[in-house]
């Protein structure tokens, strides 16, 4: 028997799912050559936020800033094409997920300060997610059935939600 048999049948299970992870994590990334870097940046923003969300189709959605750090405006960048995502009234609007259909989820506040409320912009129109009770809600992630997770705030505390379609 092979020194490296006698090995793999001493391991522990611990060692071999190191092994394992191993052969199968780096070796089909070496194969698959060098990762490749792409800044995002809206035109004309004095900052791009960050880009939160991406979907098959190649669809991403994020947040930058303008005319002034902190004026946070939603965005889609589709095709190579910028869209800015504002929510009607609100101050400020962020776009966090995007799912195949194109469904954008995200948050948006109004002038009164720490309060946010959770969106799904669909077919071009906005529909608010506030979870029952909460000071704070934010639409995280939408999959391709339309459920959508995140976050809410109800008494100080953080939590997570599940919306089932």
């Amino acid at each position: 028997m092979s020194t490296f048999r006698k090995y793999l049948l001493s391991a522990t299970a611990f060692e071999m799912l190191a092994i394992v992870g191993t052969v199968i994590n780096v070796t089909p990334r070496a194969l698959a050559g060098p990762d490749t870097f792409t800044t995002i940046d809206v035109p004309g923003a004095t900052s791009t936020f960050s880009a939160f969300g991406i979907n098959p189709r190649g669809e991403i959605v994020g947040r930058y800033d303008f005319p002034a750090a902190g004026v946070g405006h939603g965005f889609l960048l589709s095709g190579g094409s910028f869209t800015t995502i504002d929510v009607p009234g609100a101050t400020s609007t962020v776009a966090f997920g995007i799912n195949p259909r194109g469904e954008i989820v995200g948050r948006y506040d109004f002038p009164a300060a720490g309060v946010g409320h959770g969106f799904v912009l669909s077919g071009g129109s906005f529909t608010t997610i506030d979870f029952p009770g909460a000071s704070f809600t934010t639409a995280q992630g939408i999959n391709p059935r339309g459920d959508i997770v995140g976050r809410y705030i109800s008494a100080g505390v953080n939590h997570g939600f599940l919306l089932s379609k």
